[in-house]
C-alpha cells in the first residue's frame, strides 16, 4: 500500500462512505465500503436442515411360497429400519433444537461480559466471573449435545450396515426356487422401497456426522475464548485502556486521512481497543459507551482512530485492520461523532498479534 498522505477532508470521506463510493484500494481503506457486516451479531453453530422422513411400505397379499414368507419377513425388518429412522430424526431434532437454545444463552453471557470489559471494570470482578461460570455451564451443555451427536452417529451407522444387509438379502431371493410371479413383483417393491431408504439412512448418517465435526469444532472454540475472558476479568477490562481524557489539545488545522502513517496522540494508551481475533467480534455496544462517554466529559473531544497490524503481518491482516477501521469510522458517525473530529490511520505494531483497531481522543 502507498504510503500517501491524501488532502482529503474527513467531511468529504464521511459523503464517500455514507454514499457507498469506493476509491482505489492503493489509496483510502477500502474497497469494502458499504459492505460490513454486522459484527454484533453472535455467531450461531452451523449445523444440519434437513428433516429425514422415510416413504411407507407397501403392502402385499401372502401366497403361500417359501419366497412368499420371506418376503413377509423383508417387509417387517424395513419398517423397523423405518421407524428406527424417525426415531433416529426426532433424536436429531430435537438435539439440534438444544443446540441453538444453548448458543443463543452462552452468546447472551459471554455478550454481557465482553460489553462490562469493553468499558472497563474492577480487575477479579466477582459479578464477572459468576456469569463466566454460566458460560462454563453452557459450554458442558455443549458436551452432552456433542456426546449424544456420537451415540447417534453410532446408532444410524448401525442400522444403515442393517438396510445395506437387508437389501442384498432381498437381491438373493430372486434366485430361491419355488417363487411365484407375485412374488417377484413384491420382491421388486421391496427392492426399490429398501434402496430408498439406504439413500435416506446414508443421508441422515451423513448429516449426523458433518453435524458432529461442526460442533466438536464450536465447542473448542467456545472453549478458548472463556479462557480468554476469564483472564481478561482478572485485569477488568478486554482491549480497552481507561485512560483519562486529556484536558487540552491542539488540534491540527485541516482534517486529513492519513494512510500508512500514524496520527501522533496526546495519550500514552488508547480509550479503546478492538482486537479482530476471531470472528464475529461484539464491539458496537462498548465503543457507543466510550464515545458517549468522552463526548459528554468533554463536547470538543476528537477521536483519532488507528488500524493495527502485526509487524511482520500479511497484506490480508493489514486489510483487516484497515476493513475493520473504516467500519469503526462509519459507526462513531452513526453515533452522532462529526467526521472531522474524527481522524483514521494505518500502522503496523510488534505487539499486535492480529488486527485491530485502537481509538485514542485528544
Amino acid at each position: 500500500m502507498k504510503k500517501t498522505v491524501l488532502n482529503l477532508s474527513l467531511a468529504a470521506l464521511s459523503v464517500m462512505l455514507i454514499s457507498g463510493c469506493k476509491s482505489s484500494s492503493e489509496a483510502l481503506f477500502p474497497s469494502i465500503v458499504g459492505a460490513e457486516e454486522d459484527y454484533a451479531r453472535n455467531e450461531m453453530p452451523i449445523l444440519g436442515t434437513t428433516n429425514f422422513e422415510p416413504i411407507e411400505v407397501s403392502d402385499g397379499s401372502e401366497t403361500g411360497t417359501f419366497v412368499g414368507q420371506k418376503v413377509i419377513s423383508f417387509r417387517k425388518e424395513l419398517t423397523q429400519l423405518q421407524d428406527s429412522i424417525r426415531a433416529n430424526n426426532q433424536e436429531l431434532q430435537s438435539i439440534r433444537a438444544s443446540v441453538i437454545s444453548n448458543a443463543l444463552q452462552y452468546h447472551k453471557n459471554i455478550g454481557a461480559i465482553e460489553a462490562k470489559l469493553q468499558v472497563g471494570t474492577t480487575p477479579g470482578n466477582p459479578n464477572m466471573y459468576q456469569v463466566l461460570q454460566s458460560a462454563q455451564t453452557n459450554i458442558q451443555t455443549m458436551n452432552v449435545n456433542t456426546d449424544a451427536l456420537n451415540q447417534l452417529s453410532a446408532r444410524v451407522a448401525s442400522d444403515a450396515a442393517m438396510t445395506e444387509y437387508l437389501l442384498d438379502s432381498i437381491r438373493a431371493a430372486y434366485s430361491v426356487s419355488g417363487a411365484v410371479d407375485e412374488d417377484h413383483r413384491q420382491l421388486r417393491i421391496l427392492e426399490n422401497e429398501t434402496n430408498q431408504t439406504s439413500i435416506l439412512m446414508n443421508s441422515l448418517l451423513s448429516e449426523v456426522n458433518a453435524d458432529v465435526s461442526r460442533q466438536q469444532q464450536y465447542v473448542e472454540t467456545a472453549r478458548n475464548y472463556i479462557i480468554d475472558l476469564n483472564e481478561a476479568i482478572k485485569v477488568g477490562s478486554y482491549g480497552v485502556a481507561n485512560a483519562p481524557l486529556t484536558s487540552s489539545i491542539v488540534r491540527p488545522t485541516g482534517s486529513a486521512l492519513l494512510v500508512g502513517k500514524p496520527i501522533p496522540v496526546t495519550s500514552g494508551k488508547p480509550l479503546f481497543t478492538v482486537k479482530f481475533n476471531r470472528d464475529n467480534v461484539n464491539y458496537k455496544d462498548g465503543l457507543e459507551q466510550v464515545v458517549s462517554s468522552a463526548m459528554d466529559r468533554k463536547p470538543n473531544v476528537f477521536f483519532d482512530v488507528v488500524a493495527i497490524s502485526p509487524m511482520n503481518g500479511s497484506t490480508a491482516s493489514k486489510n483487516m485492520a484497515q476493513k475493520k477501521a473504516t467500519a469503526i469510522f462509519q459507526d462513531m458517525i452513526n453515533m452522532g461523532v462529526s467526521a472531522e473530529k474524527i481522524s483514521i490511520s494505518s500502522r503496523s505494531s510488534a505487539e499486535a498479534s492480529s488486527a485491530e483497531v485502537q481509538i485514542f481522543v485528544r
